[in-house]
């Protein structure tokens, strides 16, 4: 990339990653061979954010600065479509649903949900932020429930009617990126207040004590399918690694030389895919 890679996450075969950049292009990559196997896809006039893979591995969903998202198509690298062109505001993050028919987008102030599977990708609901900028979302692993991060705040929503279920005021700065345990029992935020925190899902209590570490503010976070550690990106120029039972780092920090953007584990754990200010991708 000629810019910041700004978003990586693994297919399930865990031999590819798919990376969007601030240079307005999604890309796929052979994390063995350090090659790149499909794109540049193109058609974003702004940087992109986020990107996402639809659970059967056949698109790749992109959030832009433009406001606009793409559906690309794995093998024909053709575009699905691109709804919401010239609107304001930025779309942050994308989420598919874990039966892929239902897309979910962090956008300006607002969640909206469409669908994944028709060519106009038709919006089912729109949500309130409760806050700033949706800055990212989750949907759970059985689909039920979807939670996002803005300033300050965790919102967490039904899937089946829309309706709110608990807000939690999580951090002293912004929610960066939050995820589900693979078990869907606790949420664990990272933020901008340099903290990692672990919350229960059914009713917003906190669990134990947050990984504390970095020295600046933490960009990114992933969590392992096994639900053993999790791995954090950050500004200070590292990516950490912790663990979910114990809440403390694991091993010394992996550095690179500039603000880390993103960070991605394999389905088997095996391996780590972090992206820079730089335009680096480095696989740990």
């Amino acid at each position: 990339h000629t810019n910041s890679v700004s978003a990586v996450v693994f297919f399930k075969d865990g031999r590819r990653v798919a990376t969007g950049s601030w240079d307005r292009t999604v890309q796929i990559w052979d994390v063995e061979k350090g090659a790149l196997v499909g794109g540049p896809f193109k058609g974003h006039t702004d940087y992109v954010y986020s990107v996402a893979i639809s659970p059967d591995n056949r698109r790749i969903a992109s959030g832009a600065e433009d406001g606009a998202i793409a559906i690309w198509d794995v093998d024909n690298k053709q575009m699905g479509f691109k709804p919401l062109l010239k609107r304001i505001g930025q779309v942050w993050s994308v989420c598919f649903s874990p039966d892929g028919k239902r897309l979910a987008r962090g956008y300006d102030k607002t969640v909206i949900i469409s669908d994944a599977k028709t060519s106009t990708g038709a919006v089912l609901s729109t949500l309130q932020g409760g806050g700033g900028e949706v800055y990212c979302i989750a949907f759970s692993p059985n689909g039920l429930k979807l939670a996002s991060g803005t300033e300050r705040k965790i919102r967490v929503w039904s899937t089946e009617n829309f309706k709110l279920l608990f807000d939690i005021n999580a951090h002293d700065g912004w929610v960066h990126s939050v995820k589900w345990s693979p078990d869907g029992q606790q949420l664990v935020s990272a933020s901008e207040d340099k903290t990692i925190k672990f919350w229960d899902s059914l009713n917003g209590a906190q669990i134990g004590q947050p990984c504390t570490g970095h020295t600046n503010e933490i960009t990114s976070l992933a969590i392992s399918s096994d639900g053993s550690f999790i791995a954090t990106a950050s500004d200070d120029k590292t990516v950490r690694l912790w663990s979910i039972k114990s809440h403390q780092q694991i091993g010394l920090p992996l550095e690179h030389t500039t603000h880390v953007c993103c960070v991605a584990i394999s389905p088997s754990g095996k391996l780590l895919a972090s992206g820079d200010f730089e335009g680096n991708l480095q696989v740990w």
